[in-house]
């Protein structure tokens, strides 16, 4: 058969058919002959449409095929369910609240029951917060008055599905709102006309399980619903035949209640009313469902860790995936700290739009991971530690090439740095890219011709004044070594590698600053000169470790003191539990005006 015109690579319509005539040209029987003017030029366009049909359904069914090259969300749910991966569903968002309650029964206690309903408002939207279990509320000692301490609430009503299980013809246990929250999932089976009410409990994994077990999977079906499976009889208990499955959970709203801080009752609990709701953290945690993206990530490391935790890795990854509210996480052996803590686990976890870590959180995370760490091991959770860099920059710019005031491109300029902060810096084990830093200034609008930017890096430090404490400061990057040593008497002009802010100490105005030699030192500012004043610690330039010995300063001038230091590298590089960040109140941008 001749090849005249065969292009495989070329799939349009007109590509096609322009193939099959080249084809067709090449046969003596056609030679000369006029296809656009014959009946034989429809026939191509069939041909043609066929084959463009045919090549799209099949390219269709090879990228579908894998994980990596599928689009559709079924085809990569369908993937990850055979690597034992359950994409996250809708989360609710969760709030904690003290309740106090009055009630003129003679009750010893208040029972504020599973599904009792609050009302949460931001702006003109509300939202209805629930109780996930029972709760009892003790008498506070005060009359007909009772308090029920760190209640969660989670956003969201309950519903339920229900089924009858048919042995003949298998029924398939599908939740059906595709709002649901799988955490909240609870399964009842009724069996024997209603005489016996069993409750099954959620299962991981297959350890343990016997034929006797209670237990159901919940695994991700077609159309963003999720289906719940009951053991074979052999690996977990399967219901009776004629069986009622009652399938009830919480449907939410994702993300939209997050940030709610006031709650109202809106029935009554039993004989009781609420007279006081007092909130301990706002509402958080809310999520949308997980992105195509993120399961085409997350499922082959999910399963790569098989529900336990044995590198850092295994951490990240599986809060990762069960937890919506967090952003990163850093894992690492306590042996790396400082001062080291054995047999010890450190979990730093850096929370979307808060800094710190609340208590309730961390005891759910350790509660998540305990069960699937090995039982030497104890992890602790931790809130990052914020390294901060400071920012001067000396920007210039051509005013033929622009209008802009001065004011204008240093609020643009501000904007890159921000934007560069949120980018690069937002997570653990980032690194602060001095070159492509000074570029994102440039490049931020084209009438800029230059800056000349300085970096330190900036602790925060909070001492307890007017008592004599040893502190430790990390700052976990390698600092410059390399100037000479600073004599007790120093010139102003003199810039040592590590300083701070000032702070009240026995009566003086001081500054903490290092020798040049490894000894931290507190000075005096008198005139032109910096006077020694105490010998205070030592500073591990390598390390990044600050050690004060015996500190005791008397007085704050701000919140807290300032520490800052210059880094023995441009490009610095965040480990361990540490984040880098840049705040708005350490940068400074000065704008100078040049016409070219």
């Amino acid at each position: 058969m001749a090849n005249a015109g065969n292009e495989l690579t070329t799939l349009d319509f007109e590509s096609i058919k322009y193939n099959l005539k080249e084809y067709l040209k090449s046969q003596e029987v056609f030679t000369d002959y006029d296809f656009e003017g014959s009946n034989i030029n429809v026939l191509l366009d069939v041909l043609a449409y066929n084959t463009q049909l045919n090549a799209f359904y099949l390219n269709m069914i090879g990228s579908e095929m894998f994980l990596d090259s599928a689009l559709l969300r079924d085809s990569v749910v369908s993937h990850a369910k055979e690597l034992n991966y359950v994409p996250r569903s809708f989360r609710s968002a969760q709030a904690t609240v003290n309740i106090l309650l009055s009630d003129t029964s003679d009750n010893a206690s208040v029972l504020i029951p599973k599904g009792a309903a609050f009302a949460g408002k931001t702006g003109s939207k509300k939202f209805t917060f629930v109780v996930g279990d029972d709760v009892v509320a003790e008498s506070t000692g005060v009359t007909n008055q009772f308090q029920a301490l760190n209640v969660v609430l989670y956003e969201g009503d309950y519903t339920y599905d229900s089924y009858v299980t048919n042995d003949e013809n298998p029924v398939r246990y599908i939740a059906t709102n595709k709002t649901i929250d799988t955490n909240s999932i609870t399964v009842t089976v009724v069996e024997d006309n209603g005489s016996t009410t069993l409750q099954y409990k959620k299962a991981d994994n297959l350890f343990g399980l016997g034929s006797t077990s209670q237990v159901f999977f919940i695994q991700a079906a077609e159309n963003d619903t999720y289906e719940i499976v009951f053991g074979d009889g052999v690996i977990g208990r399967k219901p009776k035949d004629r069986s009622t499955i009652i399938i009830q959970y919480r449907k939410c709203n994702g993300e939209l209640p997050n940030g709610i801080n006031s709650f109202n009752p809106t029935e009554s609990i039993g004989n009781a009313t609420v007279t006081a709701i007092t909130t301990v953290s706002a509402a958080a945690g809310g999520a949308i469902p997980e992105t195509v993206g993120s399961i085409k990530f997350n499922a082959p490391r999910a399963f790569t860790t098989q529900e336990r935790v044995v590198t850092a890795e295994d951490y990240k990854t599986l809060l990762l995936q069960n937890f919506s509210d967090i952003n990163d996480v850093s894992a690492y052996g306590g042996e790396e700290a400082v001062p080291p803590r054995y047999g010890k686990v450190i979990v730093a976890v850096d929370l979307k739009n808060t800094d710190i870590l609340p208590p309730s959180r961390s005891a759910e995370y350790k509660s998540f991971i305990k069960s699937r760490s090995p039982l030497s091991i104890d992890p602790v959770f931790e809130t990052p530690i914020y390294t901060y860099l400071k920012i001067d920059t000396k920007v210039k710019y051509d005013i033929n090439k622009s209008s802009l005031s001065s004011q204008s491109i240093k609020n643009i300029v501000l904007s890159a740095i921000q934007n560069y902060n949120q980018v690069q810096l937002n997570g653990f084990k980032k690194t602060f890219h001095y070159s492509k830093f000074v570029s994102s200034i440039d490049n931020s609008d084209t009438s800029i011709i230059s800056n000349d930017t300085t970096v330190k890096a900036v602790k925060r430090f909070v001492p307890q004044l007017q008592t004599t404490n040893n502190y430790v400061i990390d700052f976990g990057i390698k600092l410059d070594d390399t100037i000479t040593v600073l004599p007790p008497i120093r010139k102003s002009d003199e810039e040592p590698i590590v300083t701070s802010t000032t702070f009240g100490y026995d009566g003086n105005q001081v500054v903490l600053e290092d020798d040049g030699d490894g000894l931290m030192r507190l000075m005096v500012a008198k005139g032109n000169e910096y006077q020694l004043l105490k010998l205070i610690g030592t500073v591990n330039y390598d390390t990044g470790v600050i050690q004060l010995d015996s500190f005791s300063p008397s007085s704050l001038n701000s919140e807290y003191i300032k520490i800052y230091a210059k880094t023995s590298e441009s490009d610095v590089s965040s480990t361990k539990n540490i984040i880098l960040s840049i705040a708005n109140e350490d940068i400074r941008i000065l704008v100078e005006q040049e016409r070219l």
